[in-house]
């Protein structure tokens, strides 16, 4: 039977490292812990100095108000004035807004039109291009077989509706490299 032996100090050592780090994580958590604290304080103390200040300028106002019948009535009637003049303000902004949206509203099938118009001839011309490329690409493996696969470049960069076509010619060209491999090793068979 073979025996094992054991340095005692570095046993000591390995086995006292996942109770300093327990330790360190309790610090941690303390020191996160009194942070919080000064933080809520902090904020505590804020909101009521807030409150206070909002708790005297409403006695303040109190204080200035005057009750009097009259000058209560004064007070109303021109409030009463004011929101006459924002209502009509209001409804004028309102009329004119429905007149813009009507606008737009008759305006659209049009816009809608030309832009669906000049979607369709994106289409179409991507598609030609697609198909034009595609008989090219044909034409070079039936000439050249494999080596026509193995020389096609990256695609440099297109705006973003021609992309997907780029993306597509890479995965045909590693497709079409594992096929190579496949015979190579039928051959060394």
């Amino acid at each position: 039977m073979a025996r094992t032996q054991f340095n005692v100090d570095q046993f000591k050592t390995e086995a006292v490292k996942p109770l300093f780090a327990v330790a360190g994580a309790t610090e941690l958590a303390v020191e996160l812990a009194r942070g919080y604290a000064t933080e809520a304080q902090k904020a505590t103390q804020g909101r009521i100095t807030e409150v206070q200040s909002r708790v005297s300028d409403v006695q303040a106002r109190v204080a200035k108000a005057d009750f009097e019948p009259k000058t209560l009535q004064a007070q109303a009637r021109t409030r009463v004035e004011e929101l006459k003049s924002e209502a009509k303000d209001a409804q004028v902004r309102f009329e004119a807004r429905v007149a813009d949206l009507q606008k737009d509203a008759r305006e659209f099938p049009a816009k809608f039109e030309a832009l669906l118009n000049d979607a369709l001839e994106e289409l179409n011309s991507t598609y030609a291009e697609l198909q034009v490329r595609g008989e090219k690409f044909v034409a070079a493996i039936r000439k050249d077989g494999v080596k026509a696969v193995t020389s096609v470049k990256p695609a440099a960069a297109k705006p973003a509706a021609k992309t997907p076509a780029a993306k597509k010619a890479p995965a045909t060209k590693t497709t079409a490299k594992k096929a190579p491999a496949k015979k190579s090793a039928t051959k060394a068979s």
